[in-house]
């Protein structure tokens, strides 16, 4: 499941202005509280997406974040929402590849990433780049999909067919975290809570994004027939049990 098949995934999603991961704000606030965010910090958010969790870095700890993601359209997005948000300063954005940063060892106080290690096949490798680049000391995090018991045959290959996502449960991520070199691990996973969800992203985009993101949706499926096909394939055979065994978790460890 090479992450570039998973391109036509992503570029749906930039089309709608939109950055999906499971468990939305709450899960972002509890990531940044396990990978102990504090103000002042130098923070890489790896997989930014439309930017809004740099953006909420900035803004309500005030730290330093860099953001990376694969897509030029998501990073145009992410700058176009530090500039409204007038975070721009404290936000520095880049294309970038998160299997090999362009970047020096040892930088970061923190690195996250949200629902992005679910895209790779070799998860372990992606880690070990995370940890090379932040300080001794430092934490590196992330919330994924986490599979909360062994998901059937079927729903295993309809994620990976339709969104090429390869998660694991609870325990495969905490020790994918400890074999990559990382202490004090810790991390939990919870089921998914459809209103909860929702209300999440109305926090996470605001009242007027979240508008745009609902028109963009409208236009997108109306007018592009790539993402026609796209959301066609993936409604089509939807598994009876295709939120059964899906749920997320948070995860962090310190590096020694």
């Amino acid at each position: 499941m090479p992450l570039e098949n998973a391109r036509r995934y992503f570029e749906f999603l930039a089309n709608l202005g939109l950055t999906k991961h499971l468990g939305s704000m709450e899960a972002t606030r509890q990531l940044i509280e396990l990978a102990q965010i504090a103000r002042g910090d130098d923070v890489l958010d790896v997989g930014t997406g439309v930017g809004a969790t740099p953006v909420h870095l900035a803004k309500t700890i005030d730290c330093r974040v860099v953001g990376v993601d694969l897509l030029e359209g998501m990073i145009e997005q992410s700058l176009a929402r530090a500039v409204a948000q007038g975070v721009e300063g404290r936000i520095a954005l880049a294309v970038a590849d998160a299997r090999r940063l362009p970047l020096a060892d040892d930088l970061y106080d923190a690195v996250i990433m949200e629902s992005l290690n679910v895209f790779f096949e070799d998860k372990l490798a992606a880690v070990r780049e995370y940890v090379r680049v932040t300080r001794p000391g430092g934490y590196v995090g992330m919330t994924e999909m986490t599979w909360l018991s062994p998901p059937s045959p079927e729903t295993a290959e309809y994620y990976r067919r339709t969104v090429y996502a390869d998660a694991l449960q609870a325990e495969g991520w905490i020790e994918l975290l400890q074999d990559a070199g990382l202490e004090d691990v810790v991390g939990h996973a919870r089921p998914v809570d459809i209103p909860r969800e929702g209300h999440g992203r109305l926090q996470r985009y605001g009242c007027r994004g979240f508008a745009s993101v609902l028109l963009r949706v409208l236009t997108v499926v109306f007018r592009d027939p790539a993402s026609r096909a796209f959301l066609k394939d993936v409604t089509r055979t939807l598994p009876r049990d295709i939120m059964g065994d899906v749920g997320y978790g948070i995860y962090a460890g310190r590096k020694p």
